[in-house]
């Protein structure tokens, strides 16, 4: 099982399960499976690489299946992610001294050109990531962000808000993730200060977040709502029941507060109906819903599924 972007928020915690030489290799595999999970593609590492999957995210290091023994990337980009109509190569680093600019990111750049050869150099993203990014690193890449590179500086915290609202929201789109970078790209070429780049990322990154959460909270209140509902043993149920159920649910919670807003009962009515979870049964009293049974759910998705390829046919 892939480690979770949650890792990045308290990642020393993290890093104690690996021997002091394999943390770095520890931290590019991190980042690598939270860039996957992210994008929601197959995460391939430089021992199974397979090209003949278009979309994918790889790591360029490795795990040993035997011994376990964690590898770094030999060469090039640490990871790269090949999603639909874009590229984004990822450079990290545990280093947080002044060395980081010189010893860790300063080869990156020649990746980057080395990479942008062969394809469309607008489309391609260096996104850069450490737990704290130093201010050579910073002046080192705005100069180059000035002359119109992509280049986008992370630290683990930006980073593991992403990965955590791509995680809250299955329905996401390559899209949304898109306008991101570029949005972030504009922070790092405009930013004045050194000082000031953190608080314009987080938020850049919090208004993203803010967005995509109200376009797609039906789908996240509808499966939220879903899930309350079987844990209560009747085919039908009440707006309070599910209510009940969803009182001790963190996500939820969080959800609640990122949209800054209390009208819950219509968010779950829109959410159950709008994502064909429920049948609506009006009562004078309160909403109750049929549960919709997941094998109809998924033939229905799996149809929908196949009008669309066939359409793209």
């Amino acid at each position: 099982m892939l480690p979770s972007p949650s890792n990045l928020t308290n990642f020393q915690r993290y890093l104690k399960r690996f021997a002091q030489n394999d943390q770095p290799a520890a931290f590019e595999y991190l980042i690598a499976a939270t860039i996957s999970q992210i994008f929601f593609l197959p995460f391939q590492s430089k021992d199974n690489e397979d090209n003949t999957i278009k979309y994918r995210v790889i790591w360029g290091g490795n795990i040993n299946k035997k011994s376990k023994a964690i590898s770094k990337s030999p060469s090039g980009p640490d990871v790269i992610c090949f999603a639909y109509g874009f590229y984004i190569l990822i450079e990290s680093t545990l280093r947080k001294d002044a060395n980081q600019w010189r010893k860790e990111f300063v080869e990156s750049l020649r990746h980057y050109e080395d990479f942008t050869k062969n394809v469309d150099k607008k489309e391609v993203y260096l996104v850069i990531t450490a737990p704290r990014i130093h201010k050579d690193t910073y002046m080192g890449f705005k100069q180059k962000a000035c002359e119109e590179y992509n280049i986008v500086v992370l630290e683990n915290s930006h980073l593991a808000n992403i990965g955590n609202c791509s995680c809250m929201v299955p329905t996401i789109r390559h899209l949304d993730l898109h306008q991101l970078f570029t949005d972030l790209v504009k922070v790092l070429r405009e930013s004045v200060s050194f000082d000031k780049i953190g608080n314009e990322l987080n938020k850049t990154i919090s208004k993203w977040q803010s967005d995509v959460l109200k376009r797609e909270k039906n789908v996240f209140f509808g499966l939220k709502a879903y899930e309350a509902m079987k844990k209560v043993p009747n085919n039908t149920v009440g707006t309070s029941d599910i209510l009940l159920n969803l009182k001790k649910d963190r996500k939820f919670k969080n959800y609640l507060h990122i949209l800054g807003e209390t009208d819950v009962t219509s968010y779950i009515k829109d959410g159950l109906l709008s994502e064909k979870l429920a049948l609506l049964v009006p009562t004078p009293y309160e909403d109750l819903f049929c549960k919709v049974n997941a094998i109809d759910f998924k033939a229905r998705g799996l149809r929908l599924i196949k009008a669309v390829e066939e359409i793209h046919d």
